[in-house]
C-alpha cells in the first residue's frame, strides 16, 4: 500500500474520528490540569560542611552532592517518618530540587506539594535529614581517622614499654626505642591536625527554614492540552488502522478505477439526486457517448456502488444532456444510433434480460467505498457480462434512503422515488 494511499484510507476517511479523540484528548488534558495542577512551592536554605566555594563549577559540585542526598530514597523515606506525613517517596523525589545560591555555599532546597502544609512540613524535613546525613558522613571519616591514629599510638607505646627494661644495657634497644618515640611524636601531630582541622571546619546548618506557601504555582495548560491531544491523535490513529485493517476501503477516483478496470468518465460534487448536481451533466453524457460509440452499444445502464442513491434522476439528467447535445451538433445519419444521444437508465436485474445485448454499464461510487461492497458490485458485473464503459464518482456521504421524493434536475416536477441498484435486487433475490 502506497504512502499516499494508507493516508487517504486511514486520516481522510476517518477525520471525524481523529477529530473526536484529539477533541477528547484536550478536555481529559484540561480536566487532569484542574485536578492536579495546583501546586505549593516552599523553600529552605541551608549550609553544609564545605569549604566556601571559590567558583560556579565548585558552587555546583555541592548543589549535586546536596541534590543526590535529599533525593535518596532511603533520605526521603527517613525524613517522611519524622514528619509523619505520608507522600509517595518517587513523586516526592520528583518534586525535590536543590541549587546553589552563587558563590557563597549556600544550598536552596525546594520542594513543591498538592498542600502548603505538607510542603513547608516536607521541606524542613528533608533539609534536616540532609544535614543528619552530611554530618554522619563527615563525622564518621574523622571518627574512623582518629581511632586509627589511637590504634597506632598504643602499639607504640606497647613496645616502647617492652624496649624500657633493656634499653640501659642494650644500646641497639635503645636506639629503636628513640625510634619509635619518634614515629609515636609524628602520628601524635597528625591527630592533632584532625582535629584541628575538624574544629575549623564549618558547622552545616539550616540558616533559613522553609515558610508556608500561601500562593498556589499553577503549571501551564498548554502542556497538558498537548500531551492530551498528542495521546488522543495516537490513539485514533490506531483505531482508524485497526478499522481499516478490519473492513478495508477503496479511497479516490485513481483507486477506484484500477479496482473496477474502467476508464473514469467524471466526478460530481455531491450525492446523486440533488437538483443542483445532476442539472449540469453535459460533460458526463459527452463522455458516457464517446465510451458507448467506442463500445459500440446504444444504452448505459446505471449501477450504483455502495450506499443506496437516487441513480433515476441522475439517468433522466444524463438522457437529456446527451440528446440536447445530439441536436446541437451535425446531423447524422438516420440509422446511426448515436444520433439521438444515448438512452441511461438505471439497472433492474429484475426486468433486465441478456438477450436484449446492446447495453453497456456505467458504475456510480462514492468516492470512498468499503472492499466488501466492491467486490460484490464485481460479482453483479460478472453474472450480467455487461461491458463495463466508465466510473462516475461522488462525494458527500448523506445517502439517499428510499421513499423521498428528489427534484426533478429539468424543473419539470418531481420525480418517483428511485428503483433500486441492480446489486441490491440480485442480493435480496438471491436471499429468497
Amino acid at each position: 500500500m502506497e504512502l499516499n494511499e494508507a493516508f487517504r484510507r486511514i486520516v481522510l476517511q476517518h477525520v471525524r474520528l481523529i477529530a473526536c479523540f484529539v477533541i477528547t484528548g484536550l478536555a481529559v488534558g484540561a480536566l487532569v490540569h484542574r485536578a492536579t495542577g495546583k501546586t505549593f512551592t516552599t523553600s529552605a536554605r541551608l549550609a553544609l560542611d564545605t569549604q566556601d566555594p571559590a567558583s560556579r563549577t565548585e558552587a555546583a559540585a555541592i548543589a549535586d552532592m546536596g541534590q543526590a542526598i535529599a533525593t535518596s530514597p532511603a533520605q526521603i523515606r527517613a525524613a517522611l517518618n519524622r514528619s509523619h506525613v505520608r507522600r509517595d517517596v518517587a513523586g516526592v523525589a520528583h518534586h525535590v530540587a536543590v541549587r546553589p545560591l552563587g558563590t557563597s555555599g549556600v544550598l536552596e532546597l525546594s520542594y513543591s506539594d498538592r498542600t502548603s502544609h505538607g510542603a513547608k512540613t516536607v521541606a524542613d524535613a528533608l533539609a534536616a535529614q540532609l544535614i543528619r546525613t552530611r554530618l554522619a558522613i563527615s563525622n564518621g571519616e574523622l571518627q574512623r581517622a582518629l581511632s586509627a591514629s589511637t590504634g597506632q599510638i598504643d602499639g607504640i607505646n606497647r613496645k616502647i614499654a617492652e624496649l624500657d627494661a633493656t634499653a640501659a644495657s642494650d644500646p641497639a634497644a635503645a636506639a629503636q626505642r628513640d625510634l619509635l618515640a619518634q614515629q609515636r611524636s609524628t602520628i601524635e601531630s597528625e591527630r592533632a591536625t584532625l582535629l584541628s582541622s575538624a574544629a575549623l571546619r564549618p558547622k552545616p546548618s539550616i540558616i533559613s527554614p522553609a515558610v508556608l506557601p500561601t500562593h498556589a504555582t499553577t503549571s501551564g495548560l498548554i502542556p497538558y492540552m498537548t500531551l492530551g491531544a498528542i495521546f488522543g491523535l495516537i490513539l485514533a490513529l490506531g483505531t482508524a488502522g485497526l478499522v481499516e485493517m478490519i473492513r478495508p476501503t477503496v479511497v479516490g477516483e485513481d483507486a477506484l478505477a484500477r479496482e473496477f478496470d474502467a476508464p473514469l468518465l467524471g466526478r460530481l460534487s455531491g450525492v446523486p439526486g440533488q437538483a443542483s448536481l445532476v442539472a449540469d451533466t453535459t460533460s458526463l453524457a459527452d463522455h458516457i457517448r464517446l465510451a458507448s460509440e467506442g463500445s459500440r452499444v446504444h444504452g448505459v445502464w446505471l449501477v450504483g456502488a455502495g450506499p443506496s442513491v437516487d441513480l433515476r434522476s441522475l439517468a433522466v439528467a444524463l438522457t437529456r444532456s446527451g440528446d440536447s447535445n445530439g441536436s446541437s451538433r451535425a446531423p447524422k445519419a438516420a440509422n446511426d444510433p448515436h444520433a439521438r444521444g444515448v438512452t441511461v437508465d438505471v439497472f433492474d436485474a429484475h426486468t433486465w434480460s441478456p438477450n436484449g445485448g446492446g447495453a453497456g454499464v456505467v458504475l456510480v461510487s462514492p468516492l470512498a467505498l468499503k472492499k466488501e461492497d466492491l467486490i460484490e458490485t464485481n460479482q453483479l458485473l460478472e453474472l450480467s457480462r455487461l461491458p463495463v464503459l466508465g466510473l462516475i464518482t461522488y462525494d458527500g456521504e448523506r445517502p439517499w434512503r428510499p421513499g423521498l421524493r428528489p427534484v426533478d434536475p429539468v424543473g419539470k416536477g418531481v420525480t418517483k422515488p428511485a428503483q433500486q441498484s441492480g446489486l441490491e435486487k440480485v442480493t435480496r433475490s438471491s436471499s429468497r
